[in-house]
């Protein structure tokens, strides 16, 4: 194994949220008169950091608190969090990362106390190295995490893999300098992804299969 640890995102790429995303987010469009989105909509326009989604979306964030906003959001997420699970093969691959003793951390754009919540009721922390997320709900740019964990670890780029599902997980594995895996069944389109040139894959088996070749 030429990897000596793994970055993970979270949303979207370990978990499978994308149905409570978009649904959180329809409910406060609609709430404001400012229609509504579909998921495929939604994978065409995620960014980081978010708020640049809501300025897109027409929300008045003059009049309007942002972090009220988030607070909403929060809120509606957890109406659907009965739909939120695991991707398949999630447990697989961190199972097959650990088995052949590759270090894993996760860096979320998450708050930390969610995550690390809803982590633990997946019952999967006992996988991860390390854990960072923000420490609040805003939903920004969460590269300042990877480079602090790069820092802690003090690792050779060189032998980092970032697996993300978004073009900022992406932006995030060249600037530390990591080798970058994307997943297509996340918050960001297929299409989007490629354009990156980074390897994208329709699963996290995908990436298994492809690693277990080079072995």
């Amino acid at each position: 194994m030429k990897y000596q640890h793994v970055i993970w995102d979270w949303n979207g790429t370990l978990l499978n949220d994308r149905v409570a995303t978009v649904k959180a987010l329809d409910l406060m469009l609609r709430h404001r008169n400012l229609g509504s989105i579909t998921p495929e909509e939604y994978r065409e326009r995620i960014t980081y950091p978010v708020i640049q989604l809501y300025y897109d979306a027409g929300f008045d964030l003059i009049n309007e608190s942002y972090e009220d906003m988030c607070e909403e959001y929060a809120r509606n997420y957890q109406e659907y969090a009965s739909t939120i699970t695991l991707h398949e093969n999630a447990a697989n691959a961190l199972a097959w990362f650990k088995e052949r003793g590759v270090r894993q951390h996760i860096v979320s754009a998450s708050e930390y106390g969610i995550l690390v919540d809803q982590i633990s009721e997946h019952r999967i922390t006992e996988y991860f190295d390390t854990i960072s997320g923000q420490k609040d709900k805003r939903g920004d740019s969460k590269e300042h995490l990877a480079m602090n964990l790069m820092a802690e670890i003090n690792a050779d780029p060189a032998k980092v893999l970032f697996i993300g599902d978004t073009l900022h997980d992406y932006e995030i594995a060249r600037n530390i300098g990591a080798h970058c895996f994307l997943v297509s069944n996340g918050h960001c389109s297929e299409e989007r992804l490629l354009k990156t040139g980074a390897p994208v894959f329709p699963h996290l088996g995908a990436i298994l299969q492809a690693l277990k070749l080079e072995e």
